[in-house]
């Protein structure tokens, strides 16, 4: 009789932690969603930020005529791209 009732007791126990964990799994998710989104994000804006910086330090120490060639345009655009690549790369082109 104790054995019966010591098993019931562990398949409750069991049933319980295995809700539980179903319900963090469809909650995991989410969370792994926001994760890719936050990498997303950081793999975007990084290049083009870097690319500003960059540019901007190039056109302070660089002579450019008049409407001539802006490096902090230049160098966000070629951030853009890296970004582009990069993200393609990690996430869409899975080989």
């Amino acid at each position: 009789m104790n054995n019966n009732g010591e098993k019931k007791s562990f398949e409750e126990h069991i049933g319980k932690k295995a809700s539980w964990m179903q319900k963090w799994r469809k909650k995991g998710i989410f969370w792994e969603t926001v994760i890719v989104v936050g990498a997303i994000g950081w793999m975007v804006a990084l290049p083009m930020v870097i690319g500003g910086y960059l540019g901007n330090y190039l056109d302070k120490h660089t002579q450019v005529g008049a409407g001539g060639l802006s490096w902090t345009v230049t160098f966000i655009i070629l951030g853009l791209f890296v970004a582009i690549y990069s993200v393609w790369r990690v996430f869409i082109y899975k080989k």
